[in-house]
């Protein structure tokens, strides 16, 4: 059998500590060593996807304040969980033999958009509503006994009536400081990137644009 040719392999090239290019050989699928993720199929969990978004942040203060004063909740994950609410409404009177297959795939499926936006729904369907939505993750949760908060550190969630904090917690905390000494080693000391209008100054300022134009077209 003819030995295989490490030369047929492309270089790594990903950027190492030292600010130079890696010079290992790389994996034929992706072109990268064992070390930068030649070995890794990438995330496929809704976890593990948030985490790379944040693994190269710098602007840590525009982040934690779209996620937590804000509330930067995608439309993707509301349309989510209105999908996912009503068809819970709908399996709730099913008998429990044909419940827990059903109930357990519309939580596996949304279940993230669901803890989102479970507080946003209770709000505007009454508390009837998170008592339905919070049964089925508790049902969910029975049987895959996951860490099922875990993502609550990457993600905005709509905030609960009572015992809420404006600072996060302690976790969101100690991944803020990780995020910051990550922007420290790369960009220097007191580093925040592009400044970023909050949503209301953004409306304001589109409002004058279309003033401007009103004008200058008369």
């Amino acid at each position: 059998m003819a030995r295989f040719n490490l030369e047929s392999l492309p270089k790594c090239g990903a950027k190492t500590r030292s600010g130079k290019t890696c010079q290992r050989y790389g994996n034929i699928t992706n072109g990268r060593c064992k070390l930068h993720g030649g070995r890794s199929t990438g995330a496929k969990t809704k976890e593990g996807k948030m985490v790379l978004r944040t693994n190269a942040l710098l602007n840590v203060f525009a982040w934690h304040c779209d996620k937590t004063i804000y509330l930067q909740i995608k439309d993707s994950d509301l349309e989510g969980a209105l999908i996912a609410y009503l068809t819970l409404i709908e399996l709730q009177d099913l008998n429990s033999s044909e419940l827990k297959a059903q109930v357990f795939n519309v939580v596996s499926q949304y279940r993230i958009e669901l803890e989102i936006c479970k507080y946003l729904i209770a709000e505007r369907d009454g508390s009837a509503a998170l008592l339905l939505i919070q049964s089925a993750l508790d049902h969910y949760y029975k049987d895959d006994a996951c860490q099922h908060l875990l993502f609550h550190i990457h993600a905005p969630i709509y905030p609960s009536p009572f015992f809420q904090r404006l600072t996060g917690s302690n976790a969101e905390f100690d991944h803020q400081m990780k995020l910051m000494i990550n922007a420290d080693r790369k960009k220097g000391p007191f580093y925040t990137g592009t400044t970023r209008l909050s949503p209301g100054m953004r409306a304001f300022n589109k409002q004058i644009k279309a003033l401007k134009k009103m004008y200058k077209d008369l």
